[in-house]
């Protein structure tokens, strides 16, 4: 039941971008209120079947394709949250919805090793949590500075596609990506605090180059935050180095973490 419920999910995000990009190349509106509607269908049943596997009266199991499917689910629903405000940010869907469906198909079809989390491990929950909640949020930053670069690009050769003519303003995007920043920084900061309380042997549990990629993200994101804060820094390095950072947090749990589950056949705690 878990597996095709994950699968219609799928179904529904697939349905909802295609409504987005025609909406997009055909500018209507209408469109992009039934792709919001079918996007919140497919949270809810998303959000279901994660219930499914982290709310189970038997200890959860813990993998790559499981936290992976998380993160999708965060990355999706942040969008749609900010669709009641006027400079709302659902328009990044067009590219956190396909990531979400190859996940959802991947949780679906395939297996993985996968970590039992006891009830007794609440710190190392907490920092799982905040771990997922910090990559989606930095993961959407990394979206709009993608559109930023697009959009800035196609500016400066003159072509006034309805793709740019249906985002914000430059400024607005720049905004709304520091504000984004900001909040992921100070999730991956209590984060990387909470991992701190988890770790007895860093060696041992196969943590040192998890850790050092996680901390170099985070300085990443502080020279940022304070290059804006001081230096009004923008534009192209203030996307260079959120890319930058958002790649470091990809090799720091992701590249890590298929390293040792799907190449050594190992865990965390092995």
């Amino acid at each position: 039941m878990h597996d095709k419920i994950l699968l219609i999910t799928a179904a529904c995000y697939l349905a909802a971008v295609i409504l987005l990009y025609v909406g997009v190349a055909k500018g209507a509106g209408r469109k992009h209120t039934v792709a919001a509607v079918i996007t919140l269908i497919g949270v809810l049943l998303h959000g279901w079947a994660q219930s499914q596997h982290w709310l189970s009266a038997t200890s959860p199991q813990l993998s790559l394709l499981n936290v992976l499917s998380l993160c999708a689910l965060v990355t999706v629903a942040l969008p749609l949250l900010t669709l009641p405000f006027r400079n709302n940010i659902f328009d990044a869907s067009m590219v956190t919805l396909p990531f979400a469906i190859l996940v959802l198909i991947a949780e679906g079809t395939m297996q993985a090793p996968s970590l039992g989390i006891t009830q007794g491990s609440v710190d190392l929950t907490l920092h799982i949590i905040s771990s997922i909640v910090a990559f989606g949020v930095l993961s959407i930053a990394g979206v709009y500075a993608l559109f930023i670069a697009i959009i800035d690009r196609l500016l400066r050769q003159h072509r006034f596609n309805r793709l740019v003519q249906s985002l914000p303003a430059l400024d607005t995007l720049e905004h709304l990506l520091f504000l984004l920043i900001t909040a992921g920084f100070i999730v991956l900061s209590f984060s990387l605090g909470t991992g701190l309380l988890w770790v007895n042997d860093i060696f041992g549990q196969h943590l040192a180059h998890k850790t050092l990629l996680s901390i170099f993200a985070w300085l990443v994101f502080a020279v940022l935050l304070w290059g804006r804060w001081k230096r009004g820094w923008r534009g192209q390095v203030a996307v260079r180095m959120t890319l930058i950072g958002i790649a470091l947090l990809l090799l720091s749990y992701f590249g890590s973490k298929f390293i040792l589950e799907f190449v050594l056949q190992r865990s965390w705690h092995t």
